[in-house]
């Protein structure tokens, strides 16, 4: 168990009654995990700071910003989830590789799905260590690319980006600039024993993001750690992130801009089965035919001869027809 202060609350001035909602807080982030909570009144700065022995440490935030969550239908909505500074989760098995999740599939189409899938759930891969961070992207990891998921060796959820490399093989981006990030993202960070991993639910926020987790606040889990939950998470610990390629939307095919009508009209390369009539109603949009085509072909020169199309019509011992291969131009 670790020992670490998660709060100061102020003693109201007036009433001495400590602040309720400061303390639902970390009722939320340590009591249902299963943590010890401890309150040392300091008589000088008037304020009572609150530790917790957990398994794994949580800081708590000072401020209370809103967190921005994208939803099932890829819009954007703001929630007020609980907001964590720091999280450092618990060691996780480095020796072996194992089974996981018991045979349970967790549907990872969308962040949506995988969110549905694993919300509350106590995911444990070898019954050892309880529900810890890097089981839930363990199991991601592993049913997306049939990998193991390393830690070089740490057991800690940092070392997943120390391998870095090894981890993202061709199945993912490397995101570097946290104000990219978006949901989906494998987000590594630094901080306390063995720092944290989770999945970005929606974008960079002013310094924190939406993140689902295990083993940071959630319900307590037989056998240790927490249930996945949502938490609204500062980035400052922040070391990168992870994009599986299967959440990056491919880029549309650029739609070639139609050749202007005036420029396309000055010459015409014939092919087969082409007439002056085609050549018309491309040109000007319309077919005329009578006197009406007959000045239209006078416009029509062949361009290697310069006789016109009119008088292939009328001449056609030294005319020109409309031959494919040839090429038009306008007089």
């Amino acid at each position: 168990m670790d020992k670490k202060q998660v709060a100061k609350v102020k003693i109201d001035k007036v009433t001495g009654i400590l602040a309720a909602v400061g303390m639902i807080l970390v009722g939320i982030l340590v009591g249902l995990a299963g943590g010890k909570i401890t309150a040392v009144f300091n008589p000088v700065e008037k304020e009572v700071e609150i530790y917790a022995e957990t398994e794994g440490s949580i800081t708590l935030s000072e401020e209370q910003p809103e967190a921005i969550v994208e939803n099932e239908n890829g819009e954007l909505e703001t929630e007020q989830l609980p907001v964590v500074e720091e999280v450092s989760g618990n060691e996780f098995p480095v020796e072996e590789e194992v089974d996981f999740g018991q045979g349970a599939y967790y549907d990872f189409s969308t962040p949506a799905t995988f969110k549905n899938a694993t919300l509350g759930n106590c995911i444990d891969m070898d019954g050892k260590y309880g529900a810890q961070c890097v089981d839930l992207a363990a199991v991601f990891h592993k049913e997306y690319t049939g990998r193991w998921l390393s830690t070089c060796g740490t057991g800690a959820a940092r070392g997943i980006w120390a391998c870095r490399g090894e981890n993202a093989g061709e199945e993912y981006e490397l995101i570097t600039d946290v104000t990219k990030v978006q949901a989906g993202d494998w987000l590594i960070f630094d901080g306390g024993k063995y720092g944290h991993v989770g999945m970005a639910m929606g974008p960079y926020n002013n310094g924190y993001v939406a993140l689902l987790g295990e083993n940071q606040g959630g319900a307590k889990c037989t056998g240790g750690g927490a249930a996945a939950n949502i938490i609204n998470m500062s980035t400052k610990t922040f070391l990168g992130a992870f994009r599986p390629k299967i959440y990056i939307a491919p880029e549309p095919e650029p739609t070639p801009a139609p050749a202007p009508v005036a420029d396309k009209c000055q010459s015409w390369d014939l092919k087969k089965g082409d007439t002056l009539g085609k050549i018309m109603k491309e040109c000007e949009g319309r077919i005329v035919w009578g006197s009406t085509m007959d000045e239209y072909a006078k416009t029509w020169a062949d361009k290697e001869t310069g006789q016109v199309v009119y008088d292939g019509w009328y001449k056609s011992e030294n005319g020109v027809g409309l031959y494919a291969g040839h090429e038009l131009t306008r007089k």
